[in-house]
């Protein structure tokens, strides 16, 4: 019930995409609940970017899936299921209730505009508080304890940033590029 109870949280609040959400999935999962490691958790977002769908579905399926799976063998599935179930249906079924009965209603629209201008200024900040967090030790070294890994790591993220922005590569393409040149470098 609590796996349910965190992702609906997430996928409730959830504005913004998964992206946006990613800073209030690591908060439920690694500083509140303590149900993943951020090294696993780094593993599980990158995992995640690479399946096809929704990143934030599948994150909240594996993270149902590996918090209970070490305990309670294939009762994993059973919590992926609750995990999917709250941070997709339930909330994405209220929302889209919500915003058909204020489209309905002329008086309300004003409201909505407002709201949105008020939300969208949030979303590149969560964006950047989702980055920033993946930025530990453990996920990304340090320059004193791991130089070798801190500027591998420099090195592929801005060949990312490079490879998508300027030239324009699939993210597909540079998440495997990476993932061959980690295999490499590490």
């Amino acid at each position: 019930i609590l796996l349910f109870l965190s992702f609906f949280q997430i996928g409730f609040l959830g504005i913004g995409g998964y992206a946006s959400t990613q800073a209030l999935i690591e908060h439920e999962v690694i500083t509140l609940h303590h149900w993943l490691t951020p090294a696993q958790m780094a593993d599980l977002m990158t995992f995640c970017r690479a399946l096809p769908g929704g990143t934030g579905l599948n994150s909240a399926t594996l993270a149902g899936a590996l918090t209970v799976s070490g305990q309670y063998g294939m009762w994993g599935c059973v919590a992926a299921s609750c995990c999917t179930i709250g941070a997709l249906i339930v909330p994405s079924a209220f929302w889209t209730a919500f915003y058909s009965k204020i489209q309905e209603q002329d008086k309300y629209k004003s409201f909505y505009e407002c709201a949105m201008v008020v939300l969208r200024p949030l979303v590149p900040g969560l964006i950047a508080a989702a980055a920033i967090l993946m930025m530990r030790p453990d996920t990304f070294g340090t320059p004193t304890t791991t130089p070798w890994d801190f500027m591998v790591s420099i090195f592929l993220f801005l060949a990312t940033l490079i490879g998508i922005g300027v030239y324009k590569f699939n993210a597909l393409f540079m998440v495997v590029l990476c993932g061959l040149a980690g295999c490499v470098l590490y």
